[in-house]
């Protein structure tokens, strides 16, 4: 129900981790953990269930491939000083990833970047260029 309260409840980011654990409960392979308040999916242990995909209320959850090393770790679509304001590592769509991505592998949209992992070939100069250190 933290979902449908106005912001989020106590957390500014209305894109963000809620944090109380509904994807930790769901997990059959003890694959998540909340850590300062952020689902953290151990990539060793995951077995791709999907169970937490299905569970998560704001839909923050996805399946990745394994071999897929370069990640975006936000989902906010708020603008730069929303995402300032509220958070110290969010996207704030500045596109700098876009523009040095040698496979245009990377897409920014609605404010936050995405990786089309068939494009992809994990060079890293995207996480290079990210300004606030988002992509991992």
């Amino acid at each position: 129900m933290m979902a449908f309260v106005p912001n989020g409840g106590a957390k500014m980011c209305t894109y963000g981790c809620l944090g109380f654990g509904s994807c930790v409960k769901v997990c059959p392979f003890d694959a998540i953990h909340v850590i300062d308040g952020v689902a953290v999916v151990d990539r060793e242990t995951c077995k791709a269930c999907g169970k937490c995909v299905a569970k998560c209320p704001r839909h923050l959850i996805q399946l990745i491939p394994y071999e897929q090393q370069i990640f975006v770790g936000c989902s906010s679509h708020a603008k730069g000083k929303a995402v300032t304001t509220a958070c110290e590592v969010g996207c704030i769509g500045c596109k700098k990833c876009e523009k040095t991505c040698p496979n245009g592998a990377i897409t920014v949209t609605d404010f936050c970047a995405q990786i089309d992992p068939d494009k992809c070939t994990g060079c890293g100069q995207c996480k290079e260029a990210c300004p606030r250190g988002i992509i991992q």
